[in-house]
């Protein structure tokens, strides 16, 4: 039986952290439309309704369409998502895109129902911290996914199927049409500190190499300029999320 406001015990609410990191971001924007995708139950749109904003709730899940207030709509990640051109004003993706397979379709959908000006705000797990770089060089697994996904899951789509790192989300963002404003994180990993302290040089280094070493393309060296800035952050060497802030051109 599903969850309804008369029960006792309410439904899970997961990533509060991350929920609170993303009304802190949104407090002081215009108060507008918001598609949350994928939505749970439906706590942050609850939320950011308190705030002043409006929107829907989009989870394909229909047992967690839960709350009488909020107006959910079963939404398909996977698809095209059921709404008008440029007909919200931000996104809010909390821990969902690396549960599909197609990040470049997703964000161009993100892209499309957002009205110029609007803005992305996505949170996933952090594979370019370093205690996930140094997990994947021992065993092959990040620590987003640090042990094989069973071949008998009921449903793929709840596993981490396709953790996303940073240089890649940076990329299809940018092309979807985005210009990413700010990557943070929700808090440092206190087994990536060691190795921060030693190896920053070296990271700064190589990270310079792969983004200007071979690149002369003045637009490209300064696309390129903002992405080593993300890449060579504490938020992404340290971080324990990563947190994409994006606004549509």
């Amino acid at each position: 039986m599903s969850f309804k406001e008369t029960d006792r015990v309410a439904p899970t609410r997961h990533n509060p952290q991350l929920h609170a990191i993303v009304l802190e971001a949104l407090e002081p924007a215009p108060r507008g439309a918001v598609l949350d995708l994928p939505s749970g139950p439906g706590y942050l749109l609850r939320d950011l309704k308190a705030k002043g904003f409006s929107g829907v709730a989009g989870e394909i899940d229909a047992d967690l369409h839960v709350f009488r207030d909020i107006d959910y709509l079963r939404v398909d990640m996977t698809r095209r998502f059921p709404f008008e051109d440029e007909s919200f004003d931000y996104v809010t993706s909390i821990e969902g895109i690396e549960h599909i397979e197609n990040h470049v379709a997703f964000l161009n959908e993100c892209a499309r129902i957002l009205r110029p000006g609007g803005r992305l705000l996505l949170t996933t797990p952090n594979v370019n911290s370093l205690s996930s770089r140094w997990n994947f060089f021992l065993s092959g697994f990040h620590l987003a996914a640090e042990k094989p996904i069973p071949l008998d899951t009921a449903n793929m789509y709840f596993e981490h199927i396709n953790p996303i790192g940073l240089p890649s989300l940076f990329f299809f963002a940018e092309r979807a049409g985005f210009e990413v404003e700010r990557v943070t994180t929700w808090k440092h990993k206190k087994g990536s500190a060691f190795w921060y302290a030693l190896l920053y040089p070296l990271i700064r280094l190589a990270a310079w190499r792969a983004c200007f070493g071979k690149e002369r393309d003045p637009k490209r060296r300064e696309a390129n300029r903002r992405l080593h800035g993300f890449l060579t952050s504490p938020a992404n060497l340290l971080g324990s999320h990563t947190i994409l802030i994006a606004r549509k051109r």
